[in-house]
């Protein structure tokens, strides 16, 4: 990412890996109703459940939080219950302009999110669903782990050091960069380790290049966090 033109930020590479939640849906009160109520089910301390799970699979914050439960039955009633209750669910403001900008070839979802969970919000907020996508499922290792961005380059067909990564988390911040992905944090905090932060995704624009596509950062508010080399 360099600048362009005035007041524009600009990034030449070869597809986006984007994360779900947080980054292209706003379901964070679901998922804060859904995790409060597992915690009380368990008799947990809720807020600190909350905390542990922002960008991890349910596999891991169970694990994490309650070592002696049995994680496949946790991990399931979690699920049925994401699936089920998507009241609140939207997408962050910009995420339907942006990937009505992409080719269906140069994007991907990679989410810490069952696929039946991921499909469920993406239909929620009114958005596209890509015809593959990388989900909890599809890894062994999720974020801060790259396993998942590497995953989604090769569903693809392309080098995760021409990829983009959207993230809203340390944890998916931390993964692309492994991952040698570009990362463009979203969010209103910054988030370390990121090339750059959007609020959300109304800056961005995107447009297909010849073999690839160049994504334009619209600067007016500049929370550029570090400099980084565009490949061209």
């Amino acid at each position: 990412m360099s600048g362009g033109p005035a007041g524009v930020w600009r990034w030449r590479g070869d597809a986006l890996l984007l994360d779900l939640d947080g980054t292209l849906v706003d379901s964070s009160a679901a998922i804060e109703r859904h995790t409060l109520a597992w915690a009380a089910r368990l008799g947990l301390d809720g807020e600190a459940v909350v905390a542990a799970s922002h960008g991890r699979r349910d596999v891991e914050v169970v694990r994490l939080v309650a070592p002696g439960a049995d994680v496949a039955r946790e991990v399931a009633w979690l699920h049925r219950l994401s699936c089920d209750d998507t009241e609140g669910v939207v997408a962050v403001p910009g995420a339907a302009e942006l990937l009505a900008g992409l080719d269906a070839r140069t994007w991907t979802v990679v989410t810490s999110a069952a696929r039946e969970v991921a499909l469920a919000r993406l239909t929620a907020a009114g958005l596209p669903v890509p015809g593959r996508l990388v989900c909890s499922e599809d890894v062994t290792r999720g974020k801060p782990d790259p396993e998942g961005f590497r995953a989604g380059a090769r569903l693809l067909g392309v080098d995760p050091r021409r990829c983009l990564v959207l993230e809203d988390s340390a944890a998916g911040v931390a993964a692309g960069r492994g991952a040698t992905a570009a990362v463009l944090a979203v969010g209103p905090e910054p988030v370390p380790g990121a090339h750059h932060r959007v609020p959300d995704l109304r800056p961005l624009a995107a447009r297909p290049l010849r073999g690839g596509l160049e994504v334009l950062v619209r600067a007016d508010r500049p929370v550029r966090v570090a400099s980084l080399e565009v490949v061209a």
